[in-house]
């Protein structure tokens, strides 16, 4: 009979634990999303302040962003003077919107859709426009935060928008 009692206890333990680790499980995965969440809306928001470093913060050190049509950009430094660049065109906007969220402990694969928005200033040799593009991110957890390590975007054919008459 103890020994009955004692299997019946070690079951109990088992099944004690795993859901233990499931609810620890779920509930990382529910921070990982927030951050991330939070990330892509701070991202836009300081590169339109002219933030640049700050924004910078959210890529590795190491990031590699392969946007369609361009020269991969590799390194956060990199990353942070083409945002410096780009500013001296104009002001540009990004919505961002996840598809598809894949949690794997201490790292994301983020999937999703952009619209990014090119208001040119005097200077700009490229017109205003709006493109659409889907994206590929994978995230890493350091111990600073949920950061960029590799940032993929295919960016549909631009739109030029017209001016208002």
């Amino acid at each position: 009979m103890l020994l009955l009692f004692a299997g019946c206890k070690d079951e109990e333990t088992a099944k004690f634990e795993a859901e233990k680790a499931a609810l620890e499980l779920e509930r990382s995965e529910k921070e990982a999303r927030a951050a991330i969440e939070e990330a892509n809306k701070m991202i836009p928001l300081l590169v339109g302040q002219g933030k640049f470093e700050d924004a910078g913060e959210y890529f590795a050190e190491d990031v590699v962003q392969i946007i369609s049509g361009q020269e991969p950009i590799k390194g956060r430094k990199a990353w942070v003077q083409v945002q410096k660049d780009a500013a001296e065109l104009g002001e540009w906007q990004l919505e961002l919107e996840i598809a598809d969220f894949q949690f794997m402990g201490d790292h994301v694969v983020e999937r999703g859709r952009g619209i990014q928005t090119f208001t040119a200033n005097e200077k700009s040799p490229i017109p205003s426009m709006q493109m659409t593009g889907d994206y590929l991110v994978f995230w890493k957890k350091y111990p600073d935060g949920w950061k960029i390590l590799y940032d993929y975007v295919v960016i549909q054919n631009p739109e030029p928008q017209t001016a208002p008459q």
